[in-house]
């Protein structure tokens, strides 16, 4: 059969069916339940579909006095939509028969998700390193985002897009594994970048774009990218960074600068931003380094018997169900209002949550 016959599904990162050089994506102006339907009917194209199985996952929550004669109406949309790829046999892609829905298994299709998931497998199977890399590099090729993004809030979808996510997360990191040996840093920041979109918490991740970075010679953006992290991660789940973060950190602050030797590009360096210091207010900086800023204070007062003062501000909101959202702006605003409140020589950091 030659590929010109073969319908090519996508379902990860968006849903669209192609056929030569027609095709359908959800991203066309037609009503979400159509393609909720269409998708549902792909996704478990193995086995025969109840009406009713259909009708309780799209009219749950609604009060449909006709559910049965409105499927109907849908599901002749869904042909009709179907017709657009000029299928020799579209028409008889979705069967109907005695209140049970089936997908013509007749009719070749290749799905990525199929496609994926075989080459994961695979590459678990494969014992060369070489082979394995090559299987890993497929597989996270074709993981262009997760799984049916149009159903990701149904019940039936969340499931699936976990187990998805999981296997390419997996693949992601047994292919840094491989390549890390052979120091393929560019390669390993692309993956991580496309990684951490798809999933923002995995720590392991962060830490390995960081040193990546940093060993790239990429040091101020291995340190902004640890900002943004902690700040992620303070907002999110109100914790402070892990010590292996925290180790990493401290590692790109003590090898940034070993081999600069000129003085006058070193003070150009360490020299504020302008128009930072021109607007004034106190120095905010990353709880580690007020670390260190306090070590050197408490040096520094043992020899001249000076005093100084160390103040903790917590936020308590007034609604205790306040949710993540008012939190975090409640906490924007708050160092908004110590920056500008306190002295040009005054240092703060946020250290947890609130």
């Amino acid at each position: 059969m030659a590929d010109r016959d073969i319908l090519k599904i996508n379902m990860l990162g968006g849903f669209s069916i192609q056929y030569g050089e027609h095709f359908i994506d959800e991203r066309s102006n037609r009503s979400k339940k159509l393609w909720l339907l269409l998708e549902y009917l792909v996704t478990f194209r193995s086995r025969e579909i109840p009406q009713n199985e259909v009708i309780d996952f799209l009219w749950a929550n609604d009060a449909n006095s006709n559910p049965a004669n409105t499927l109907k109406t849908l599901l002749h949309r869904v042909r009709a939509t179907i017709g657009e790829l000029h299928h020799p046999d579209g028409s008889w892609l979705i069967h109907c028969r005695r209140g049970v829905y089936t997908w013509n298994r007749d009719i070749r299709c290749i799905v990525d998700t199929d496609v994926f998931e075989e080459l994961c497998q695979k590459a678990e199977q494969e014992t060369d390193p070489i082979r394995r890399r090559t299987l890993l590099e497929e597989a996270v090729d074709i993981y262009k985002g997760d799984f049916l993004p149009l159903a990701a809030r149904e019940p039936w979808a969340i499931p699936i897009c976990s187990r998805y996510r999981e296997m390419y997360i997996r693949a992601v990191h047994d292919l840094i594994e491989l390549l890390t040996p052979l120091e393929q840093w560019t390669q390993i920041i692309s993956l991580c970048r496309r990684a951490t979109a798809i999933d923002p918490y995995d720590e392991e991740l962060h830490r390995t774009m960081i040193r990546a970075l940093s060993v790239t010679g990429g040091q101020k953006s291995a340190l902004e990218h640890y900002e943004k992290i902690t700040s992620l991660y303070y907002n999110q789940f109100g914790v402070a960074p892990s010590p292996e973060l925290t180790a990493l950190y401290r590692e790109i602050m003590r090898t940034t600068n070993e081999t600069q030797t000129d003085l006058s590009v070193i003070r150009e360096a360490l020299r504020e931003d302008e128009a930072s210091f021109d607007a004034g207010g106190a120095f905010f900086c990353e709880y580690e380094f007020f670390k260190d800023f306090y070590r050197l204070c408490v040096r520094s007062l043992s020899r001249s018997g000076q005093s100084v003062q160390l103040a903790l501000i917590t936020l308590s909101l007034k609604d205790s169900a306040a949710g993540t959202r008012a939190r975090n702006s409640a906490m924007d605003r708050l160092r908004e209002v110590i920056g500008s409140a306190l002295r040009r020589g005054d240092i703060f950091a946020r250290y947890s949550l609130t």
